[in-house]
């Protein structure tokens, strides 16, 4: 069989040393009649870019590493470019770029650069991007706000990621509430933990387990891991019951989809991307305030039935939205669009 050859440009996550989740999971499902060629974006690799928070230092590295791809041409044996998140190179073949946020979502919402010169920033990739073939991004949010940053509507396309339903979780006793997030402000880590401490000082069958770095107070009911390899956050994955997810800036959540795809509701902030991953009141909730996220738990964890129906319908709605299958054959229209 004649395969296409088609570039793959990546980053690696500056904590784990894996490929980020996103693009990983396009490799993992591949696409029928196209070969992936995987070139890494060595640049990802700093500190200063870690957890996307804004200082003097970010913005200078996040300067520098642009105008060092823009002097870069990339050019080889392969028939065209798929090219992830912020990486920009002048690539010498056609090229399509794919993003969970546009870039004003990035500027303004994450590094809060809502200045002059945050907009200078927007348009210049606006421009950069009008010369690819393609924008694929994965929520309507962030399809408008590329359209509204000033990329052509033609060019933008809305594929989510692909994830199988796995929906095997194991028999536990339990209920077992999870929070998984590096940055401890901006997922809401502190909104997670006030609320779980209240219910710990309730209930007597229900623990918690947070995943990453956190001033984590000693609790018999409570588990803590800064980091965790993939398998070992599978294993969490399959033995929970809901995943809180308090972000306050979120560019589209994975760790809310992974948790659906195995069966675990969901009650997280009432964001616009959020709001298309979770089916509010069907496999899980949105939550407005602090005070909300607290009774929505407690709501879910006091119904045992529909802490059950919410858990099948994530199953249920992660197979109809995420199939992989479906997904590489959206995806096939675009590559087939530009060879």
């Amino acid at each position: 069989m004649n395969y296409k050859k088609v570039l793959f440009v990546v980053e690696r996550d500056t904590i784990t040393g894996k490929i980020k989740s996103g693009p990983a999971l396009r490799l993992k499902y591949g696409v029928d009649g196209y070969k992936f060629l995987v070139k890494e974006d060595k640049l990802s690799q700093s500190r200063y870019v870690r957890n996307l928070s804004f200082n003097t230092m970010t913005s200078l590295y996040m300067l520098l590493k642009a105008l060092l791809q823009r002097a870069t041409a990339v050019n080889g044996d392969f028939d065209f470019v798929h090219a992830f998140f912020w990486t920009f190179y002048r690539y010498r073949k056609p090229w399509i770029h794919e993003n969970d946020q546009s870039p004003s979502q990035l500027i303004f919402n994450y590094f809060k650069m809502r200045n002059g010169f945050g907009q200078k920033i927007v348009e210049m990739i606006a421009k950069i991007l009008n010369d690819s073939q393609a924008v694929i991004t994965w929520t309507e949010h962030a399809a408008k706000g590329f359209v509204n940053d000033g990329v052509e509507k033609s060019l933008v396309h809305l594929i989510p990621p692909p994830i199988e339903a796995k929906c095997n979780k194991k028999e536990h006793n339990n209920i077992n509430v999870l929070f998984v997030g590096r940055d401890y402000y901006r997922k809401g880590g502190d909104i997670a933990l006030k609320a779980m401490e209240k219910i710990l000082k309730k209930r007597n069958d229900v623990t918690f387990t947070y995943v990453g770095k956190a001033p984590i107070p000693e609790h018999p009911k409570i588990m803590h891991y800064e980091g965790l390899s993939r398998k070992q956050l599978e294993d969490i994955y399959e033995t929970s019951d809901i995943l809180l997810y308090p972000s306050r800036d979120e560019a589209y959540g994975l760790a809310v989809l992974e948790a659906l795809s195995y069966g675990i509701p969901v009650i997280a902030s009432n964001l616009p991307s959020l709001a298309e991953i979770i089916d509010n009141n069907l496999d899980g909730y949105l939550a407005n305030s602090e005070e909300d996220y607290l009774e929505k738990l407690e709501s879910l964890i006091n119904s045992p039935d529909r802490l059950k129906s919410f858990s099948k319908m994530a199953c249920k709605m992660v197979k109809i939205k995420h199939d992989p299958k479906k997904i590489g054959e959206e995806l096939k229209k675009i590559y087939e669009s530009i060879c």
